[in-house]
Formats: C-alpha cells, sequence, structure tokens
C-alpha cells in the first residue's frame, strides 16, 4: 500500500472510530460507565471467574490500572472479589446480580445502536466489513501470539 492510501485510511479510520464512539456513547439514564467498564463487564459475563491479572493481561494493561478499574465497578456493586476455594491468597472477580441486570440493558441499547449505525451499509456491505475485520484481527492475533 502506497504512502497516500495508508494515510487516507489512517484518517477515515479515526473519523469513523471517532463518529461510531459518538454514537455508541450510553445515554446518561442507562449507565455512567466508560466503554472500558462496560467491556470488562461484557468479558466477566463471558470468562464468569477471573483473577485480577486476567482482566490486566485481557485489556492489555497494568495491574494497578486493572485494580483501579475493578475498585470502581465493586465500588457500584457491579463486580464481587472473592477468595479462591483453593488458593485463599488468589482473588475471583465475578459479575454481581446487578452487573449482570445492567449488561443485559446496556447489551440492549449496543445492540439497537449498532444496528442504527450498519443500516448505512448494505448487506453485501456488512458481510464485507465483517470479512475484513475478521481476517484482520485473525492477522494481528497470529502476530501477538508468534
Amino acid at each position: 500500500m502506497n504512502n497516500d492510501n495508508t494515510n487516507q485510511l489512517a484518517e477515515a479510520m479515526f473519523q469513523v472510530f471517532r463518529l461510531m464512539k459518538d454514537e455508541m456513547s450510553f445515554a446518561k439514564n442507562v449507565t455512567h460507565l466508560s466503554i472500558l467498564q462496560i467491556h470488562t463487564l461484557i468479558f466477566l459475563s463471558i470468562n464468569k471467574e477471573v483473577t485480577m491479572s486476567d482482566i490486566a493481561e485481557y485489556f492489555h494493561v497494568e495491574l494497578p490500572s486493572a485494580t483501579s478499574l475493578l475498585n470502581k465497578l465493586c465500588d457500584q456493586k457491579l463486580v464481587r472479589r472473592s477468595a479462591d476455594e483453593n488458593d485463599r491468597r488468589l482473588v475471583k472477580i465475578s459479575l454481581t446480580n446487578e452487573g449482570k441486570t445492567l449488561l443485559k440493558l446496556v447489551m440492549k441499547e449496543r445492540k439497537i445502536k449498532l444496528e442504527k449505525i450498519l443500516s448505512y451499509l448494505s448487506p453485501k456491505e456488512r458481510t464485507d466489513l465483517l470479512n475484513i475485520l475478521k481476517i484482520l484481527h485473525t492477522r494481528l492475533q497470529n502476530k501477538n501470539e508468534k
């Protein structure tokens, strides 16, 4: 790819992601959580019980940053910490019922907003976009696993 295309692609991606971030932001009546906090709830809903290290590794942040992120969610009673039954030094993190309820609401709103954004694309364009994102994800993931 020549330099002009690379610059154009970088700028287009930035502009689209910025506009999508605005479109995907959640109304204050639904949640006051950041995107990272919401994705933490999603991660916990998929993985059930995780450690602080699991969260730090998944989000590519340092352990103190993951701790700060989780402290805020604990303060809001959306997640809980509990000692591991086999190793009391190990702390497991999981969603509370309040966290599960809020996440369902957020996911419902996210789906509605994403469907609105995707309505600007034809079915073929949606399929093409999904395929491109899958390819890019796979190649980046494989590069990082080497």
